[in-house]
């Protein structure tokens, strides 16, 4: 189990990382995402329990946009950090909260001619090969993930969780005045107007059962 928190506050951050602790204490990072680059300008990754003090350290003020990925890694707990959330392929950025099946893995192993067996990894990489959303309605897995590539996207599957709400403040645990996103939609996250907006869908492949959306 995993998490995902993001915010343009420091305080903000550290009430969603209390919330979401318990998801996670393998490993985490804390990212800088520039709005008016619409890019990731800062990364740091580590093992053990959220350090609060290096967040301090490395907060820059309201101006940009704080995201945090907390860590209980489903293939193992190998300390590799490159296993670290988010990947990253050239200056695109990937947080993945779930799994993928084994069969899914196999088949992304394949169609991206690959030995690569970190499913966030495969994942980030279908995504970027193909440069099209709907590739995740054949990928079987649960999976709510943030994506950066020329802009900052978030999507879940039926079976994932991801909250925002009005000032742009996502967790993968509800908090006061949150929204879950709807299932198989992919949301742009417009940092001028403070609104996430749909700009496509997929189709979960399987589910087990259903988390409904909050969204309009």
């Amino acid at each position: 189990m995993c998490s995902i928190v993001s915010s343009y506050s420091k305080d903000k951050i550290v009430e969603l990382i209390e919330l979401n602790k318990h998801r996670g204490n393998f490993s985490y990072s804390i990212s800088i995402y520039d709005p008016l680059r619409q890019m990731v300008v800062y990364s740091f990754k580590s093992f053990g329990d959220f350090n609060y003090d290096k967040l301090e350290s490395i907060y820059v003020g309201d101006s940009q946009y704080i995201i945090c990925h907390i860590q209980a890694p489903t293939g193992g707990l190998t300390k590799n950090e490159d296993r670290i959330h988010p990947t990253r392929l050239g200056s695109s950025h990937l947080w993945h909260n779930g799994l993928l099946k084994p069969a899914a893995i196999k088949k992304l192993q394949k169609s991206l001619a690959t030995e690569e067996s970190f499913d966030t990894m495969l994942l980030h990489d279908k995504l970027q090969t193909s440069k099209d959303y709907k590739v995740l309605s054949d990928i079987e897995g649960l999976f709510s993930c943030m994506y950066s590539n020329n802009g900052l996207n978030i999507f879940r599957t039926k079976h994932g969780k991801l909250y925002v709400d009005d000032a742009l403040n996502i967790s993968s645990e509800k908090f006061d005045g949150s929204k879950c996103i709807n299932f198989d939609t992919i949301y742009s996250i417009n940092f001028s107007t403070n609104v996430v907006q749909c700009i496509d869908t997929f189709k979960t492949f399987r589910f087990n059962f259903v988390i409904n959306g909050d969204m309009e």
